[in-house]
C-alpha cells in the first residue's frame, strides 16, 4: 500500500478512535491534572508522530502541512475550552495558516516538495485529481456564495402581540387596582369643553390637571415619545422598537386609561411572555413618578392628541 494513503488512513482512524473513545474519558465534570482535554491533545499528537515515524511513512510535505493545519483546527474547535467566539477563531486560524505556510517554505527544498503536487494537478500529470478538482472547486465556490447571499428570515419566537393582554389586577405604590375598574381619578369633566383651552392660562381644575401632566410628560417622556407626541423624539432612533406614537390611531385611542397606567408604572420590564421579543424599552415610570403624575401624564396625552379613551363599553376612540 502507498505509504501517504497508509499515514492518512492512520491518522483518520486514529482521530475516531481518540475524539470518541478516549475524548469522553478526558473530559469528565470535574477535571484533574491527567483527565483533562489538554492531556488528551498532547496525547493524540504523541500518536501522530509515533505513528508516521515509527513506522517510517514520511509522509509528502503537503501532506504534513494538512495534519499542522487540521491540529490547530481541532484544538480551536474541540479542545480550547470555554469555545472561542467566531472572529476570534478566525483570527487565529489565520495566525496558524500563516505558521504553517513558513513550516513548508523554511527552504527551497520543503517548499518544492510541497509545490509538486499541486503543479502536477494543474498541468494534468494528475488526471483524476484535476478532474475532482476542477470539478468540485467551482460547485463549491457557487455553493458558499449561494449560502451566504441568499436571503434568510428567521420566524419570529413567538406571535407579535401589538397590544399585550393586561392582568386583571396591578399593584402600584402597595395599592392594588383593578383595571377594569379603575379609571383616572383627574378625569373630572369631559376633555371636548377644553379643547381650545391653553395650558397655564386656564385656570380651571381640569386644565390644571392637564397642566401638570404636560409638565412631568417634558421633563420625563417627551425625549423617547417626542415633543408632538408622535414617537419622534431625540432619543427614539436608539430604540428597537421605536416609542409608541400617541398620534397614531392604533395606541392610546384603542387603548383604556387603566391599561395605559399599567403600562406606564410597569414600563418594558412588566409586559408578559407573549410580547417578547418585541418588549418596550420604557422603564417602570413607578420607580419615578406618583401615581397621581401617572395619572395626570395620561390626562394630557389624551387632551394633546384630541383622542377620547376607550372603555370596556365602547368599541374604541374618536377625535376631533
Amino acid at each position: 500500500m502507498n505509504k501517504s494513503l497508509l499515514s492518512l488512513i492512520l491518522a483518520v482512524a486514529g482521530w475516531a478512535v481518540f475524539h470518541y473513545g478516549l475524548f469522553p474519558i478526558f473530559t469528565p465534570k470535574e477535571l484533574g491534572w491527567l483527565q483533562n482535554q489538554y492531556v488528551y491533545y498532547l496525547l493524540f499528537c504523541f500518536y501522530l508522530i509515533v505513528v508516521n515515524v515509527g513506522m517510517k511513512l514520511q509522509p509528502p510535505m503537503a501532506q504534513k502541512a494538512l495534519y499542522v493545519w487540521l491540529l490547530g483546527f481541532y484544538f480551536y474547535d474541540s479542545i480550547l475550552t470555554p469555545h472561542i467566539p467566531w472572529t476570534l477563531f478566525v483570527t487565529y486560524m489565520m495566525l496558524w495558516s500563516i505558521g504553517t505556510f513558513l513550516y513548508i517554505s523554511q527552504d527551497p527544498t520543503t517548499f518544492r516538495e510541497f509545490r509538486s503536487p499541486i503543479v502536477k494537478t494543474i498541468i494534468g500529470e494528475y488526471k483524476m485529481a484535476r478532474i475532482v478538482v476542477f470539478t468540485a472547486l467551482p460547485i463549491l465556490v457557487g455553493f458558499a456564495t449561494y449560502n451566504t447571499l441568499y436571503p434568510s428570515f428567521a420566524e419570529p419566537v413567538e406571535l407579535r402581540t401589538v397590544h399585550p393582554a393586561p392582568p386583571s389586577t396591578t399593584k402600584v405604590h402597595g395599592v392594588t387596582y383593578k383595571l377594569e375598574e379603575a379609571g383616572n381619578p383627574f378625569r373630572t369633566d369631559e376633555q371636548d369643553n377644553y379643547k381650545d383651552s391653553f395650558p397655564f392660562l386656564d385656570d380651571s381644575e381640569y386644565m390644571k390637571n392637564v397642566t401638570a401632566g404636560g409638565t412631568v410628560f417634558f421633563q420625563n417622556c417627551h425625549y423617547c415619545h417626542g415633543d408632538q407626541l408622535n414617537g419622534l423624539g431625540m432619543f427614539s432612533h436608539a430604540f428597537n422598537p421605536t416609542p409608541a406614537n400617541f398620534i397614531d390611531p392604533g395606541t392610546i385611542a384603542m387603548l383604556q386609561e387603566s391599561f395605559l397606567f399599567w403600562r406606564v408604572a410597569k414600563g418594558g420590564p412588566g409586559l408578559p411572555n407573549e410580547s417578547t421579543p418585541w418588549s418596550s424599552a420604557m422603564p417602570p415610570w413607578e420607580e419615578h413618578l406618583t401615581t397621581d403624575e401617572m395619572w395626570k401624564v395620561i390626562l394630557f396625552e389624551y387632551w394633546y392628541t384630541g383622542w377620547h379613551p376607550r372603555t370596556f363599553d365602547t368599541e374604541g376612540a374618536t377625535a376631533e
